[in-house]
Formats: C-alpha cells, sequence, structure tokens
C-alpha cells in the first residue's frame, strides 16, 4: 500500500505562496507580426515585434529590444484593422533566444471589435 508523500521539507518551495490568475480577461495566443515604437518619440525608429498573446487588458510582445517597465508603447496591425493602440510594458524578461518578452497593459480595455481585429490579424 502507498502511503501519501510527506510535503516537502524545502523551505524555499514553502514559502512561495501558489500562484493566483489575477487577469480579468481571457488571454488569447498570437503569432502577429508587427511594429512598435516608443513615446515620446526617444528616436523615430519602428521596431519589428511579435505578438506573443494578447486579452482586452493588454498584450506580451517579443522583441529584439529591451523596453523598460513604465515605457509606453505604440503598436500597430499591419494591415491597420485596428489603427494603433497604445500600451504601458509593466514587466520584461529575457527570453531563452536572447530576445525581450514585454508585458504591457492598456490605458483602457479593448473594445470587441478592436480585439477581434487583432485575433483576425492571425488569418
Amino acid at each position: 500500500m502507498n502511503s501519501p508523500k510527506p510535503p516537502s521539507r524545502d523551505p524555499m518551495r514553502r514559502n512561495k505562496p501558489a500562484r493566483k490568475e489575477n487577469r480579468v480577461s481571457p488571454r488569447f495566443p498570437s503569432h502577429v507580426k508587427t511594429y512598435c515604437q516608443s513615446i515620446p518619440g526617444e528616436d523615430e525608429l519602428l521596431w519589428s515585434v511579435k505578438v506573443d498573446e494578447i486579452s482586452g487588458e493588454g498584450l506580451r510582445i517579443v522583441s529584439h529590444r529591451r523596453f523598460e517597465p513604465g515605457t509606453v508603447l505604440r503598436i500597430g496591425l499591419i494591415r491597420d484593422k485596428a489603427g494603433l493602440v497604445m500600451a504601458r510594458a509593466v514587466h520584461v524578461s529575457q527570453t531563452p533566444e536572447g530576445d525581450w518578452a514585454i508585458g504591457c497593459i492598456f490605458p483602457k480595455k479593448l473594445k470587441e471589435e478592436e480585439l477581434r481585429a487583432w485575433l483576425e490579424e492571425e488569418r
């Protein structure tokens, strides 16, 4: 008869609470390739980015360029169905490939048709 495993004695594991999902809006995976620019346009360069996931509240982009948390970005669709969106970088981490994953929030929630346009860009 197998007995249940005892709780972990690893003190680091005990001190870490279980991660709770705090997002209000569902996230959708994405592979949209588009561009972004920091605001105010410190430079006039448009940076190529990939939208990794998107929700009505924000998105995560992957970029060769690091944008610091707090940076406001102008992000546009290539086909321009939804126009430009503004988003503020809130967390940044390096990917195993050496790029930067940048989690961003929108100043106001996307309307359903705006989110749909981003999701349709996949096709």
